[in-house]
């Protein structure tokens, strides 16, 4: 069992991953939940509720693209290539599902790739919140979760990944991930015991 954890509220930020319409729920409109979906959902909501109480701030990261897809990855890889349908900015497709909305007092970034920092302000938003710890959950485990807490890794900025707020498509993938590379780089935690180490 691992270490429980400890953290200050101020100096950590919570970065949700695409809990969009197109990429949380799939295909619409309507969107609706898919059955292996709710429980991350649920648990999401229960950390965004502990944040909110205890004020840590909290980044919401979206994906937009071109109508052309001209902005999609170029990079071609063997499994999931290509930039996929075209996510446009202001569309029901890329509005972040209606159980995760952010507030005025959230930030909302918009990621041109697979990790919440490359080609952002994230850092920079880090930085002028004094941010120690990032907690960090979405969709999908093994993308941009994975590549949000690489990148973290690679600036020396402490990382939580919190287990049961991720997914993937496939199930064995996301375990894979969560059990075998994400504690090679970060600290990996499930919603309780993230929520047990938050607080003044």
């Amino acid at each position: 069992m691992a270490d429980p954890i400890q953290l200050d509220p101020k100096k950590t930020c919570l970065i949700l991953i695409d809990m969009i319409n197109a990429v949380a729920k799939g295909a619409g409109p309507p969107y609706d939940v898919p059955a292996n979906r709710q429980e991350v959902i649920d648990n999401f909501q229960k950390l965004v509720a502990h944040c909110r109480s205890v004020g840590t701030p909290m980044i919401f990261i979206t994906t937009h693209r071109r109508p052309d897809n001209a902005d999609a990855p170029k990079t071609i890889s063997d499994v999931g290539g290509g930039g996929g349908a075209p996510m446009i900015g202001g569309t029901p497709a890329t509005e972040f599902i209606d159980e995760l909305r952010p507030t005025a007092d959230d930030w909302v970034v918009v990621k041109p790739r697979f990790t919440a920092f490359y080609g952002t302000n994230v850092e920079a938003i880090l930085n002028t919140l004094g941010t120690e710890t990032i907690l960090v959950g979405g969709i999908s485990t093994q993308r941009s979760v994975e590549g949000t807490a690489r990148d973290a890794k690679n600036r020396d900025i402490q990382c939580v990944v919190v287990s049961d707020c991720c997914t993937a498509g496939e199930i064995d993938v996301h375990q894979m991930t969560v059990e075998h590379v994400l504690p090679l780089l970060v600290r990996v935690r499930n919603t309780d015991e993230v929520i047990a180490g938050l607080h003044a």
